[in-house]
């Protein structure tokens, strides 16, 4: 059998089973987090209290936050939520008006 046709069998298979691992997983979560209710799917895989957000920020700020999180062996969420920990207690924040 020419190599490549192993490969991909090998390749199917590990997909195969990482998929049956996500899909475990899932199925944890739910068992795990009965009284958590997902109502986004920016929330699905997530601990309770937090979501996902996509924002536009300058490369370079991107590199540092990326540099200390891996030189302080952390998540780049965790450094990121640290920071912004940081900048929001020190401001006077009024809610918003609802729409």
């Amino acid at each position: 059998m020419p190599w490549h046709v192993k490969c991909y069998a090998c390749l199917c298979g590990l997909l195969c089973l990482l998929s049956l691992q996500g899909e475990q997983r899932e199925m944890e979560e739910e068992v795990e987090g009965a009284e958590k209710r997902i109502s986004k799917s920016s929330q699905k895989g997530l601990k309770a209290g937090w979501t996902r957000g996509t924002f536009i920020l300058r490369k370079d700020h991107l590199e540092k936050i990326k540099s200390l999180a891996y030189w302080e062996r952390k998540q780049v969420k965790e450094v990121m939520d640290e920071v912004l920990e940081d900048y929001l207690r020190r401001k006077r924040i009024k809610p918003m008006r609802s729409k």
